[in-house]
């Protein structure tokens, strides 16, 4: 009866080593099948290009200069320009091109031809009699100094 109980034991390893070879190879096999199925050639290499191209030039429409982006800013609001006309320093209200310094040194919303508005509070015109627009002076009464 040993005997037998060994025998049996035996061929049950054995069996065990025998259908895991198969199910290897039935694997093995299978993958292959696969592979050819869907046509991947191992043995082509193939080298692929790759074209790295460089930036796009800045666009130059885009304000890069500070006075040109506080003017961009404000243009579709001049109230709102004239009002962060006033907070520039003579210096800053100088290098814009929407904002002039008065004969009556403060910095208003204007440019070549002037200031924008040209009257008070109370809706009376006021003449100038110089303004600087870009560090050169214009108007009547001009004088050497700045």
């Amino acid at each position: 009866m040993y005997k037998i109980f060994t025998f049996y034991n035996y061929n049950k390893m054995n069996l065990k080593f025998v259908l895991k070879v198969f199910i290897i190879f039935f694997l093995i096999v299978s993958l292959i099948v696969f592979i050819h199925t869907i046509v991947i050639n191992l043995n082509d290499i193939s080298h692929k290009v790759v074209t790295i191209e460089g930036l796009t030039p800045p666009d130059t429409s885009i304000s890069i200069n500070k006075s040109d982006a506080f003017c961009e800013n404000y243009k579709s609001s001049a109230g709102s320009l004239d009002k962060s006309c006033g907070k520039l320093t003579k210096n800053n209200c100088n290098t814009t091109s929407c904002c002039i310094w008065t004969s009556d040194n403060k910095c208003v919303a204007g440019g070549i031809n002037g200031p924008i508005f040209n009257s008070d509070s109370n809706g009376k015109t006021t003449e100038l009699d110089y303004y600087y627009f870009k560090n050169k002076c214009y108007g009547k009464k001009c004088t050497t100094s700045s």
